[in-house]
């Protein structure tokens, strides 16, 4: 065994026989100690974001499950998209959708990316209106909620931010929405 290996064994080690109170950091204590148990705080780093709202909790999903919820919503979401740009938007407005990722043209107000992102389980949207934004699925509700802000969904945005676009820029009104909660 290299000196290099057996430094990383012991390290371990040395890890293993410390109390779990021992290997959490302090600012991350509190909320390690009141979260219910079979929920995790929505994070998009594997080691948790110390900017976090502790009201908001996520399921904890296996990637099978991860997969069919996104999947499903994502095909959802592509629909109603598609009905918003063909029968409410304007000729220049497009949505494409493929491997995870869809592109969504609104000229002139910009871009919209949404996308799948597996190792952290969550959908990811990037808005020429709001910005980025990170969506992780609820433990207490059923849909995509915003990884920092309580009571934000990811349906509900998109909901806002498109009939908004379209009452402005085209003075259309009448499309559903996107099917998501």
């Amino acid at each position: 065994m290299s000196l290099r290996a057996a430094t990383r064994l012991l390290a371990r080690s040395a890890l293993a026989s410390r109390p779990l109170a021992a290997t959490v950091p302090a600012r991350l204590a509190p909320r390690a100690a009141a979260r219910p148990l079979g929920a995790r705080f929505a994070s998009s780093t594997p080691k948790g974001d110390p900017g976090l709202d502790p009201s908001i909790l996520v399921r904890d999903l296996t990637d099978a499950e991860y997969a069919d919820l996104a999947d499903a919503d994502m095909d959802t979401l592509h629909e109603a998209i598609e009905v918003l740009v063909e029968d409410f938007g304007a000729a220049n407005w497009e949505v494409e959708y493929s491997s995870g990722v869809m592109t969504v043209t609104l000229p002139p107000v910009g871009t919209y990316v949404i996308n799948k992102q597996p190792p952290n389980h969550q959908i990811w949207v990037s808005s020429p209106v709001s910005g980025p934004q990170r969506f992780s699925y609820g433990k207490d509700v059923e849909g995509w909620v915003h990884h920092r802000k309580a009571g934000v969904s990811l349906g509900a945005l998109l909901d806002a931010e498109f009939k908004v676009l379209l009452k402005e820029h085209l003075g259309e009104e009448g499309w559903e929405g996107t099917g998501l909660k």
